[in-house]
């Protein structure tokens, strides 16, 4: 069975803004061993919490906790709120992953401020054991 995973769509924007306005990017741990330069990118991230961030340098500071980046948490996954969840198709290990915001055939940077111009209100992660698949959503269907 597939984890549904929900991210505010307003905030995510706000973090790919920051992303592709960035004049540098922290690199994905492959983009870094392989000498490749981080084109902007949301990082999805499974730490303490499922949450997205910018990969934009500087860091876009969280105004609540200035040493920190801000995020936006999964809806349901912030540890704080929710408490500390699991779920098999996220696998044992913490993990970064760039979804890039320029890649072809469609970017990603241009689906998010299209589908927020249309009112469009989640980012919709789906997750199996071994892929994802990135859209957006009117509403939440797997809660």
């Amino acid at each position: 069975m597939a984890l549904h995973l929900y991210f505010d769509l307003r905030d995510t924007l706000r973090l790919a803004e920051h992303a592709a306005a960035s004049p540098s990017h922290a690199p994905s741990f492959t983009e870094h061993q392989d000498g490749i330069t981080c084109p902007g990118a949301l990082v999805w991230v499974h730490d303490h919490g499922i949450y997205l961030m910018s990969s934009g340098l500087p860091h876009l500071a969280d105004p609540n906790r200035p040493d920190a980046n801000l995020v936006v948490y999964a809806h349901g996954w912030n540890p704080d709120t929710d408490g500390h969840r699991h779920d098999p198709d996220l696998g044992g290990d913490d993990f970064a992953e760039h979804l890039h915001l320029t890649e072809d055939p469609t970017p990603l940077i241009g689906m998010l401020r299209d589908a927020h111009t249309a009112g469009y209100r989640w980012l919709h992660l789906t997750v199996s054991a071994d892929t994802y698949e990135v859209r957006v959503a009117r509403t939440r269907h797997h809660d």
